[in-house]
């Protein structure tokens, strides 16, 4: 019976010896006690046992404390250890922090070097503030990346103190960093790519000669990844110390040059979907290339929508500039009737920065309309237009936050069109998304279209194309798509004027998932002095791709009895 006892008091203990020991921490604020739990090597406020399987002494528990707490500016604490039924009690009084003071830093460079100095001016060392070691470190080790970046491969401090006076309670940081030579670029060389190495310069922010700058050499490699011309692009480095250069080699492999891609999808507003397209992505070593390709949409056994297509790409001499021209022949049942029009497009593309865009395009085509009654109209038309679309942010695709604007004006003219088709348009579109805290956001949109055109040219002669509507996935949810224009005789047939506009509040719930709560409204008009709105609520979901955010939303329409839609749509939130 003794030995049994025994044997179970023996268990007991190991048992409680391998949980480790539980710590509770007073008298700090939630900052603080995490470090000292991390100097504690604590996991849900257990501290492991050592190496030999023994609990953490009293000694060694206050001295890790008392280094955590000299981390964050708190030399002098008063520390208490105690036991309680759970296990260890750590009762902490801070007294006074040891503060900011004096900063003495002192560049040595042979010339200003902007990223350097503007670094130096944010330093975190600010008079008065409590000191934190981890700050310390943390932006002298900065400071190092940030010289090499720059150049300054051979930068090194030749001071670096923090002087700690507890009796004052001041800390003083004195540093002499000297810069030394600047590297310059060296040789560069591409290789493993058919195409033309002019055109592959053309995308790199580097050229032989000049000084060395990390950013910039990370900003050619993306460029060229996309440019969309290649499977991988691989940049190596290597420096010549005497001559205090720096060579770069660009590795490229190429993208196939064929490419077959198939389309089967379903919208909402557009039906079911299929496509076929063949590529060619290199019918030159300048990266010219072409692109056939054909789509049912608004499939359905027995009609569909047909667009057939030809379109010719030429890379400019400046990176990201195409000359795009097109040719394509589409037939579309609307609810006016079945068109046809065959159209011949030429567009430049342009990146005027990081943040600018803009597009030059003209139009010319011809449109036959064919109603239900069996009356035959055919259009001929040429339309200029200008694009410009502003992003506050260079990845639109990723961004949890910023806004975007793009501008759209189109015209025809009597000369330039038969019959009448004399108009000037406007098409303006805003987005705007603000991050609230790390998960909800706040996203707003609006459109807002005008055309000065004679009315009753507009009824009789204006392409399809160039009519407004509202409605659908992108526009006034819980509506058909293009639902929303000038009615006559049950026929939508589209306006001469659009306002649009929606707010949206999302949640981050889970790891790539979102749900939102949202409210659209709008409508397309041809009067400003006799309009409506019409408004519509709903809530949904999104999965996060790096493609964009798939939606999937439900709304219901508050202007008649309707019943709720759903919508799906695909694409970045920008």
């Amino acid at each position: 019976m003794l030995l049994t006892f025994y044997c179970w008091q023996v268990s007991a203990q190991t048992n409680q010896q391998q949980d480790g020991t539980y710590i509770k921490v007073l008298g700090v604020d939630a900052a603080i006690k995490r470090n000292i739990l991390r100097h504690l090597n604590s996991h849900e406020n257990v501290i492991p046992l050592s190496l030999l399987g023994l609990p953490q002494a009293d000694t060694v528990i206050l001295r890790k404390a008392s280094s955590a707490l000299q981390a964050l500016g708190y030399y002098q604490p008063k520390l208490a250890l105690s036991e309680d039924e759970q296990g260890k009690v750590l009762t902490i009084e801070l007294q006074s922090a040891v503060r900011w003071h004096q900063v003495n830093i002192e560049l040595n460079c042979a010339a200003h070097l902007t990223a350097i100095a503007d670094l130096i001016d944010r330093h975190p060392f600010k008079q008065g503030m409590v000191i934190n070691h981890g700050q310390y470190s943390d932006f002298k080790n900065t400071l190092q990346r940030q010289a090499q970046a720059s150049g300054l491969l051979n930068a090194s401090f030749a001071r670096s103190a923090l002087n700690i006076d507890i009796a004052q309670s001041q800390a003083n940081v004195d540093w002499q960093f000297n810069c030394g030579a600047q590297y310059r670029i060296g040789k560069i060389t591409i290789s493993g790519t058919v195409l033309s190495h002019d055109l592959i310069s053309s995308y790199l922010n580097i050229q032989a000669g000049q000084a060395y700058n990390q950013a910039d050499i990370i900003a050619s490699q993306q460029a060229l990844n996309r440019a969309g011309f290649f499977k991988s692009i691989i940049v190596e480095q290597q420096t010549d110390a005497e001559a205090q250069t720096v060579d770069i080699t660009i590795s490229i492999h190429d993208s196939d040059k064929y490419e077959l891609k198939t389309l089967l999808g379903y919208g909402t507003d557009s039906g079911g979907k299929l496509g076929l397209s063949w590529r060619d992505r290199r019918v030159n070593d300048r990266a010219h290339q072409y692109v056939a390709a054909m789509e049912l949409n608004n499939l359905r056994l027995d009609n569909a929508d047909i667009f057939a297509s030809v379109q010719y790409q030429i890379p400019l001499a400046k990176a990201n500039n195409k000359w795009i021209n097109q040719a394509s022949f589409q037939i579309k049942n609307e609810e006016i009737g079945r068109s046809k029009t065959f159209t011949l497009e030429s567009l430049l593309a342009k990146k005027l920065n990081p943040y600018w865009f803009s597009q030059w395009s003209i139009v010319a085509a011809q449109e036959q309309l064919q109603t239900d009654a069996d009356i035959v109209s055919s259009f001929e038309y040429i339309v200029p237009s200008w694009q410009i679309n502003y992003y506050s942010v260079t990845e639109p695709f990723s961004a949890i936050e910023g806004w975007r604007w793009q501008s759209t004006i189109r015209f025809s003219s009597q000369e330039l069109s038969n019959p009448s088709i004399a108009f000037l348009q406007t098409d303006q579109r805003i987005k705007r998304i603000w991050a609230l805290d790390e998960q909800w956001r706040l996203l707003a949109r609006a459109r807002f279209g005008a055309t000065w055109m004679r009315s009753e040219d507009f009824n009789r002669f204006m392409p399809s194309n160039y009519r407004f509507f509202a409605g659908g996935d992108v526009s006034v949810r819980g509506y058909k798509h293009q639902s929303l224009s000038p009615v006559v005789e049950n026929i939508a047939l589209g306006g001469k004027h659009l306002f649009s506009s929606g707010l949206e509040l999302d949640y981050l719930f889970k790891d790539n998932l979102r749900w939102a709560l949202f409210a659209d409204q709008g409508n397309a008009f041809n009067n400003w002095r006799d309009w409506k709105l019409y408004r519509a609520i709903g809530t949904g979901v999104r999965w996060i791709t790096p493609v964009g955010a798939i939606r999937l939303d439900i709304a219901k329409a508050l202007d008649g009895n309707k019943a709720w839609r759903v919508h799906v749509t695909i694409g970045p939130d920008l």
